[in-house]
């Protein structure tokens, strides 16, 4: 420990040598000590042994900024912000000393870019308008991927939304070991839907206990509702070679309503199409019932014929 008053007074030879030889201890230990040094001068050091922190003076010598800890560890208060240039992807203002090239920077636009070797791979912020995400976290692009047929990438947005695009798989979910839910789906915090797996198989599942229902009753006459159902043959404007069987959305929605989504002719505020959409599975309670008639009459009828022909 050596503090000092930064002044030698004028003394004898060996009294003036064992003054000058404390204020050069003192000034090689950083004025290490429990307490600040009584003497006190713009820019000097201490490394203050009750907090472990080495510390200068201000420039007005009117108080102490924290540099770094006595141990190594870097030390910064908002008195003494680090700052650093702002860099770019080839040159990172902050980096590494073994790969100069690999490291953070940032943009004009005040967002963080993240380089490996002098590629922009992550992006902090992005410049986006709300409707393409808005602030965000994108990796391996620099604009929403789920709105790019060129570009794959990964987008998190700051409001809760992740977009994600590419030319193959875009999500992969893996259960280890056991069986049971991989995903679920919230609506106000409580559970309304799961996608499960087993070692085999994959159930896309919907809220169905009977606990959350009430006014149950028997579905009857299926069969004449079913008949109103109008199936069409068709093929999708992107896809005009392929044809397929199925329903027009608002045509399904008069006799199955919760099998549909949206309006028909809904635009957005930019006057764009909002276009509706079909659950078909929604469908099935319907034809089940309609074919539980069917048998009804069909085993009504076999009665019938067989007492005739008995007759």
């Amino acid at each position: 420990m050596a503090q000092a008053d930064g002044s030698c007074a004028n003394a004898s030879g060996s009294a003036f040598r064992a003054d000058l030889n404390t204020q050069l201890a003192a000034a090689f230990t950083n004025h290490s000590g429990a307490t600040a040094p009584a003497t006190t001068f713009a820019y000097q050091f201490w490394a203050d042994t009750t907090s472990n922190k080495l510390k200068i003076r201000n420039s007005g010598n009117t108080g102490w900024v924290d540099l770094r800890g006595l141990d190594g560890s870097l030390e910064v208060s908002a008195a003494s912000a680090l700052t650093v240039g702002d860099g770019t992807a080839a040159a990172p203002s902050l980096g590494f000393t073994s790969d100069t090239d690999t490291g953070i920077f940032k943009h004009s636009d005040n967002t963080l870019g993240v380089a490996l070797a002098g590629v922009q791979e992550l992006l902090i912020g992005g410049g986006l308008d709300q409707a393409e995400g808005g602030i965000s976290l994108l990796w391996n692009t620099t604009v929403n991927p789920a709105n790019n047929n060129s570009i794959n990438g990964l987008q998190v947005c700051s409001h809760g939304r992740v977009n994600i695009g590419n030319f193959g798989n875009c999500l992969r979910l893996n259960r280890h070991t056991t069986t049971g839910q991989v995903a679920t789906f919230n609506y106000n915090t409580s559970v309304v839907g799961s996608v499960t797996v087993t070692g085999s198989s994959t159930a896309y599942n919907t809220s169905s206990d009977y606990r959350l229902k009430e006014n149950v009753v028997a579905l009857t006459g299926a069969k004449a509702r079913l008949n109103q159902l109008d199936v069409k043959r068709f093929n999708f404007i992107v896809e005009p070679s392929v044809t397929v069987d199925g329903f027009l959305a608002h045509e399904a929605a008069t006799v199955v309503p919760e099998a549909v989504t949206g309006e028909k002719d809904e635009l957005d505020e930019d006057g764009n199409p909002e276009y509706q959409g079909i659950d078909q599975s929604k469908l099935v309670p319907l034809l089940t019932a309609a074919l539980q008639e069917a048998f009804a009459e069909i085993a009504a009828l076999t009665t019938r014929i067989e007492t005739l022909e008995a007759g």
